[in-house]
Order: C-alpha cells, then structure tokens, then sequence
C-alpha cells in the first residue's frame, strides 16, 4: 500500500477498531505513523462515516469515570482533557454524567459517598478515627473530588444551603 491517504485510513480504522477514540488521539497516532500530511482528510472521513465524534466519546467516557465507586468529577475532566476534549466541552458531559450517575439527584456528594464507604470498607463513616478519616480524605481528593463534597461525606461540616 504505497499511497500515504489510503495507508492513513487503513491505520486509523485498525486504531478506532480496538476502542472509541477522539479527533486529538487519531491525529496523534497518524503522527506516530509518519502519516501527518493526512491526518485532515483522513478525520473528516472519519467524521463523515460517523466513526469519529468527540462530542459522544466525551459522554461516554465522562459516564464511565464517574460510575459509583470510580472516580470524582475534577479527575474525570482532567482525563477527558487529557485525550484531547476541550475542556468546556469535558466540563460539560462530567456534569451531565454526575447528575445521571449520583443516586437519588445528589451528584457528586452521593458518589462521593460510594467511594468512601467502599474504601473505608463501612456504612459508618461517622466511626472512623481522626488518623483514618485523615486518609480516606486524602484519597478522596485525590481521586477528583471536590473539598466540600469530601467534607461533607466525612461529617466535616453539614451544608447550610442543602
């Protein structure tokens, strides 16, 4: 296969074969080809076939980071922005996954909770020693959750306005 654009379709489909991609991540791997020159074509007719569309990939994935018990908002944006969604964009579909995925309509706190109580490993948060809810908010936060939510969840503080 000696002409560059059909070298170059046939890469990205083998790469969008194995999972959903975004425009940022195909372009990326045409690059690591050799396959650059191509790359606009190639992402138009991709977009064209509708193998290609950042907009659902940022949905899907945003749905999938912030699941009960995987990850808080601020680190499933990070991730999206890091596969190549513009950050509004990936503010956006976390949003709209957080509202989907937090039961009963409390969001982030809710899955906040999820998280902590698997990984304290019990219901009774309330229980924990300083040393223990020290941690577990360290962790909390680490995985992308807010400092209001994690306060919350741990008995920190109560929210006034909610």
């Amino acid at each position: 296969m000696s002409d560059p654009l059909a070298r170059a379709k046939d890469v990205a489909l083998r790469y969008l074969a194995a999972s959903p991609r975004t425009e940022a991540q195909v372009r990326a791997r045409l690059a690591r080809a050799e396959l650059s020159g191509a790359a606009d074509e190639v992402v138009a007719w991709l977009e064209q076939l509708g193998y290609l569309d950042d907009a659902a990939y940022a949905r899907a994935r945003a749905r999938s980071l912030v699941a009960p018990g995987r990850v808080g908002p601020r680190l499933a944006e990070r991730r999206l922005v890091t596969a190549g969604i513009e950050r509004g964009a990936a503010r956006e579909a976390v949003a709209g996954a957080v509202a989907v995925a937090g039961p009963g309509g409390e969001g982030e706190a809710a899955l906040c909770r999820i998280l902590a109580e698997k990984r304290a490993r019990t219901t009774d948060l309330a229980a924990l020693d300083d040393r223990a809810r020290a941690r577990l908010a360290r962790f909390l936060l680490g995985r992308g959750f807010s400092g209001s939510a994690v306060a919350r969840t741990l008995g920190v503080y109560e929210d006034a306005a909610g």
